[in-house]
């Protein structure tokens, strides 16, 4: 029996890729910011950034017992994280107890007021970055009416291992499979960063939705 062939691992290809990856994060050196305040400062720290998040038009909410897309939050008590994403950058904020922590990586710098005065990774960190471009598939196939006929989609998606979660992508009708890109920053071999980039299909980011 002919022995089989055990895959080898390219090294040469492998430094390729981590100098392309360099590269990539040299040229388009990203805006880090973080910060945090205090819980009941929340309204006041997404309206400085309603003004300004521009092309970030996928924002996802994430309360005690649900998860949904929408433009702002419905109830900001029960709310533990958001990821506010798209061209300009991606907003991340998680709920501490009585505090909110967030960080931000994006194109461009945000303004703003002193009460949220963000500190800049690169102020304490001097290593270089490594960017790679990366996608994964998200939950769900769309329902659609007709099979056949992919125009009859009605915007929602269906898998039986999370029946009973709500799975709606905004501006996604007709694609059957949906994918998240995103560009992830590693550094020492470790991820630091992951930037959301949007939602689409296989092989490119959807076109940006409507920004509201």
């Amino acid at each position: 029996m002919e022995k089989q062939k055990e895959a080898l691992l390219d090294f040469g290809d492998l430094f390729a890729r981590m100098q392309q990856a360099r590269r990539e994060a040299d040229e388009n050196r990203p805006i880090i910011l973080g910060g945090r305040f205090e819980h009941s400062r929340l309204p006041a720290f997404l309206d400085e950034w309603c003004g300004q998040w521009g092309k970030m038009p996928w924002r996802i909410w994430e309360y005690v017992s649900s998860i949904g897309f929408a433009d702002k939050p419905e109830n900001t008590q029960w709310l533990q994280r958001a990821e506010i994403f798209g061209e300009n950058g991606h907003l991340s904020l998680r709920r501490d107890g009585e505090r909110w922590l967030w960080h931000f990586i994006g194109a461009k710098e945000p303004t703003l007021p002193g009460e949220f005065k963000p500190a800049s990774f690169w102020d304490s960190h001097v290593n270089e970055l490594h960017r790679y471009t990366e996608s994964v598939i998200l939950w769900g196939e769309e329902v659609l009416k007709d099979k056949n006929d992919p125009k009859t989609g009605i915007g929602r998606w269906q898998d039986d291992r999370v029946a009973e979660a709500l799975l709606e992508y905004p501006q996604m009708k007709g694609a059957s499979r949906v994918y998240l890109h995103y560009w992830r920053y590693s550094q020492a071999g470790e991820t630091q960063f992951v930037w959301y980039r949007g939602l689409g299909n296989k092989q490119e980011v959807a076109k940006w939705p409507k920004v509201q």
